[in-house]
């Protein structure tokens, strides 16, 4: 089976791949003018976790899309808990009363 070739999103100038490290300076250059600079690659990475946790997709997919061997290491570091507890609250009302 032959390897599958994607298209680059945004290709160099030659049509290719770019060169990382050129990607990596154009990015800062272009955050720092738009003072984004909290904007990292890892930003992107913690948005797609979220968006696909927030789509009820699986931690499995999202580690698979992230590159992780490990669902753990998506769950963890990743993907963010939302699940709210209201018995806790019910709990700490009830030692302050």
């Amino acid at each position: 089976m032959g390897a599958i070739i994607y298209d680059a999103v945004f290709p160099g100038s030659t049509g290719m791949l770019r060169d990382p490290s050129a990607v990596s300076k154009q990015w800062r250059r272009v955050r720092t003018k738009l003072k984004l600079d909290w904007v990292t690659s890892h930003t992107f990475r913690k948005t797609l976790a979220t968006l696909i946790d927030d789509q009820g997709l699986s931690a499995r997919i999202g580690a698979d899309q992230l590159g992780h061997a490990q669902i753990s290491m998506t769950q963890d570091k990743y993907m963010g808990r939302k699940v709210v507890h209201p018995e806790v609250a019910d709990v700490l009302d009830g030692t302050i009363q």
